[in-house]
This record gives structure tokens, sequence and C-alpha cells, in this order.
């Protein structure tokens, strides 16, 4: 009885070498996107919470409380930005992700003021 086995399955390239910088650097590029993913999951939670809060806080009658609270999370979303632009070795100049960024904060704010 023969074992089947996939396609290329055991073999080399044709030079008899594998490019290891390349597979390298697009196993970096993978690092680099997963931690940013993570680091952006973890920090919109920060991000939303203090929306939230800051809308709680509104309902009390403490206004500037809950002004601060958003204006806050727009600090943080700008961390948010930063530090997944530079997870992602990316440069950190980019109006359009910045103002995406800040779409939370601006919903927060409607919702306070």
């Amino acid at each position: 009885m023969s074992e089947r086995h996939p396609a290329g399955a055991g073999t080399t390239e044709p030079s008899g070498t594998r490019d290891v910088a390349r597979e390298m650097k697009a196993l970096d590029k993978v690092r680099r996107r997963v931690a940013a993913i993570g680091f952006f999951v973890i920090t919109i939670h920060g991000v939303i919470g203090l929306i939230v809060v800051g809308h709680i806080v509104d309902g009390q009658s403490r206004h500037g409380d809950a002004i601060g609270l958003v204006v806050m999370s727009g600090v943080v979303a700008l961390i948010q930005y930063a530090g997944c632009r530079f997870i992602l070795g990316a440069r950190l100049w980019s109006p359009v992700w910045i103002l995406l960024s800040l779409v939370p904060t601006a919903f927060g704010l409607f919702l306070v003021v």
C-alpha cells in the first residue's frame, strides 16, 4: 500500500534552497498585523467605555464631566491610532485614519451635547 502525499509535500524548490529572508519578512508582517489588531481591540474598549460613562454621567446632570470624559475618549482614540500605526511600522501622518479614529468620539459628543 502506498501513501499519498499532497502535491509538493516534501519537495524543495528547483534551486534546492528556500528564500528564508522573504519568509521572515512575511512572518514579521503577519506578527505586526496580529499585534496591531490585538492592541486595537483592547483599546477600543477604553474609547467606547469612556463614551458610555460620559453618557451615564450626563444623565446625572453632570454635563461638564460628561464632555470631559468624551474628550478623554478622543485622546485615547488618538493614542490608539498612533499605537496601531507604530506597531504596523506605517508612517504616523494619515489624515483619513486620524479622522476615522475620532468617529466614536464625534458620536459621543453628539450624544452628550
